[in-house]
């Protein structure tokens, strides 16, 4: 049996905006982050989530002094999968249940990545 490592991002831009990519394998609920290794001959189906959501729930972190807080989130999309994630704001959080969308972002090291952010 031979196994395959998934090689695409997890993150693509579109002409509607920045989308997150799920994967569905064998009639399993489709999943984020996606799939990473499969078996060669398993289908494989990309979804794509976004560039919208709603957000569920998000907590902001203080990971102590003399470093900044940040907040993480849940976030909901059309096609049932929950994604987890960086929120991104000024001043005042958003409301849950509000439309956040997928924005890039890029993590200390500066791989790029994503973050959620209202609308």
């Amino acid at each position: 049996m031979k196994i395959i490592k998934r090689t695409d991002s997890h993150i693509r831009d579109t002409p509607g905006g920045m989308v997150l990519v799920a994967t569905q394998a064998g009639g399993q609920p489709p999943q984020f982050p996606p799939i990473e290794f499969v078996h060669h001959d398993q289908p494989i189906e990309e979804i794509e989530l976004g560039p919208t959501g709603s957000l569920y729930s998000f907590t902001v972190v203080h990971p102590g002094k003399d470093k900044p807080a940040y907040a993480l989130a849940m976030v909901d999309f059309e096609s049932g999968v929950r994604a987890f994630g960086r929120l991104l704001f000024d001043g005042s959080p958003p409301a849950i249940e509000s439309r956040v969308r997928v924005v890039p972002f890029a993590l200390p090291d500066g791989t790029p990545d994503y973050a959620f952010q209202e609308q």
